[in-house]
C-alpha cells in the first residue's frame, strides 16, 4: 500500500520557506555527498580479485553505529543525507506534508530551530544507545525528523486532517482511493507499525532494528520539543492542541453532570409546586368559592406573576424563578407580555444566567416571532457559547427571515452561522436536551 499526502485542512499562517529550503538542500546533498560505492578490483583476465568499499564524504557525516565513539557533528549532519532517490523521495514527500503544518504555526526561525533540535537529539540518542553494540554501518536520512514532525502534528493539531491518496496493489491491479485522516490516526498507524516491527520482528530475527529505533526516537524527541514549545507558549494552537481539547472534554462532562443534577432537582421542585397548586384549586372550588368575590383581576395576577419571577431572579434563586415562570405560563392566559418577557430575559442575563434564559427566549420566538430577530441571535449565541450545541444554533438562525436584520446584526448572524458550522464540521459533541 502506498500513501501519498496531498493536502491538509490545518490553518497555515506562515508560508513554508524553510520546508522548501530543507527539501532543496536534501536533494542537492544527495548528489554532492552520495552514499559510499563498492569498487571491484579486476586482474588482467578480468577476474575479480578484491572488493573495496570507497570512503566518501557520506561516511564521514552519516551517523556511525557501533564503533565505540561519539561523533557530535554526525548527530546533525546525518539528517540531510540519503541512500538514494527512493529513500529521498519518500522522506521529502512527508516532510512537506507535516512540515507545512508545523512551520505554519511556528514561523520560519522557530521551525528551523525545532527541526534541528529534533534531528540532533535523535542522533545523539541513537548513537549513544548503539555505541557499544558492535554494529558496523551508518544511519542516514530525514525520516526520524519526519516522525518527529508527525508527533508534533498529533499534539498540536489532533483534529485536523491529512488528505491522502492511497494506492493498493492486489495482484496486477491497482486500486486508488482518497482518504481524509486525522493526524492522530496517521500517527497511530505509523508509530504502531514501527512498534510492531521493533517488538515482533526484532525478537524473531534476534537483530537490532535500527530503522524502527530511529523512527521511534525521532517521534519521541518530536513530542518532547512540541510539548516544550506548547508549555512555554512559544506556539499558539488556538485551543485545538491535545491538552486543551482534553480539558474541554472534561469540563463539558462535568457540565453535563451538573445539568443532569440540576434538571432532576428542578423537576422535583416543579412536581411539589404542582401538587400544592392542585390542592389550592381544590380548596377554591369549595361551596363558598363561587361567591367570594375576592379574586384579583387577570391583569393584576399577570403583574404579580412578573414581580414574583423578577424578585426571585434578583435574589439569585434562578431555579425558583424558572419554576415560578413555568407555573404562571401554564395558569395565566397570554402571559407574559412581550415587554415583560424581554425584561425577564434581560434580568437573567444581567445576573450571569443567560444559559438559563433559553426557555424564555424560545417562548419569545414562539409567541412573538415577528419581533424575535435579536432574540434569535442571542439564543444562538448562548447555544454555541454555553451549551456547545452548534446544530441547535443553526436551526435557530435559519428561522430568521432573509433581509429582516439591519446590516450590523446580519454580520453578527453570519459570524455565528460560520462558527456553528465549523464546530459541527470539527465533530463537537452535542447533547440534545429539553430546553
Amino acid at each position: 500500500m502506498i500513501v501519498i499526502p496531498t493536502g491538509t485542512d490545518a490553518p497555515i499562517y506562515h508560508w513554508p520557506y524553510v520546508t522548501v529550503a530543507l527539501i532543496v538542500l536534501n536533494v542537492v546533498l544527495l548528489f554532492v555527498a552520495p552514499p559510499a560505492s563498492i569498487v571491484v578490483l579486476l586482474d588482467e583476465t578480468g577476474e575479480g580479485i578484491e572488493t573495496v568499499e570507497t570512503v566518501s564524504v557520506f561516511d564521514r557525516y552519516a551517523l556511525a553505529l557501533g564503533d565505540g565513539h561519539l561523533h557530535p557533528v554526525q548527530w546533525l549532519t546525518h539528517n540531510f543525507l540519503h541512500y538514494g532517490i527512493g529513500h529521498l523521495a519518500g522522506n521529502m514527500l512527508f516532510l512537506w506534508a507535516f512540515g507545512i503544518v508545523v512551520e505554519g504555526k511556528l514561523g520560519a526561525i522557530k521551525y528551523l530551530l525545532a527541526y534541528l533540535a529534533i534531528g540532533t537529539l535523535h542522533g545523539a540518542f541513537v548513537q549513544i544507545l548503539l555505541m557499544k553494540s558492535g554494529m558496523a554501518g551508518h544511519a542516514a536520512g530525514a525520516s526520524a525528523v519526519v516522525y518527529g514532525l508527525l508527533a508534533t502534528c498529533m499534539i498540536w493539531a489532533p483534529r485536523n486532517e491529512l488528505n491522502c491518496t492511497v494506492i493498493m496493489m492486489i495482484g496486477l491491479r491497482a486500486f486508488v482511493s482518497h482518504w481524509d485522516l486525522y493526524y492522530t490516526t496517521v500517527a497511530l498507524i505509523y508509530l504502531g507499525t514501527q512498534i510492531f516491527g521493533l517488538l515482533v520482528w526484532g525478537s524473531l530475527g534476534n537483530q537490532v532494528m535500527v530503522t524502527e529505533i530511529g523512527h521511534l526516537s525521532g517521534a519521541f524527541w518530536g513530542a518532547v520539543v512540541a510539548i516544550a514549545l506548547l508549555k512555554f507558549r512559544l506556539v499558539d494552537c488556538e485551543g485545538w492542541d491535545v491538552f486543551t481539547l482534553r480539558r474541554k472534554r472534561a469540563k463539558l462532562a462535568r457540565e453535563w453532570n451538573r445539568r443532569g443534577e440540576r434538571h432532576d432537582r428542578d423537576k422535583q421542585v416543579l412536581r411539589s409546586s404542582l401538587k400544592a397548586n392542585q390542592k389550592a384549586k381544590a380548596r377554591d372550588q369549595g361551596p363558598n368559592a363561587e361567591g367570594s368575590g375576592d379574586d384579583p383581576s387577570a391583569a393584576d395576577r399577570a403583574v404579580a406573576a412578573v414581580r414574583r419571577v423578577r424578585s426571585l431572579i434578583d435574589k439569585g434563586d434562578i431555579a425558583g424563578s424558572l419554576v415560578a415562570y413555568d407555573k404562571s405560563a401554564r395558569t395565566l392566559v397570554n402571559w407574559p407580555s412581550q415587554p415583560d418577557l424581554i425584561g425577564l430575559i434581560k434580568a437573567l442575563g444581567s445576573c450571569g444566567a443567560e444559559s438559563d434564559s433559553i426557555r424564555l427566549m424560545r417562548d419569545h420566538c414562539r409567541y412573538y416571532p415577528d419581533a424575535s430577530g435579536r432574540v434569535r441571535l442571542k439564543l444562538a449565541q448562548v447555544l454555541i457559547r454555553d451549551r456547545q450545541r452548534p446544530a441547535a444554533a443553526l436551526r435557530v438562525l435559519e428561522e430568521i427571515a432573509p433581509g429582516s436584520l439591519p446590516a450590523d446584526l446580519e454580520t453578527a448572524r453570519q459570524k455565528l452561522a460560520f462558527q456553528a458550522t465549523r464546530m459541527c464540521e470539527e465533530g463537537v459533541l452535542e447533547l440534545e436536551e429539553d430546553d
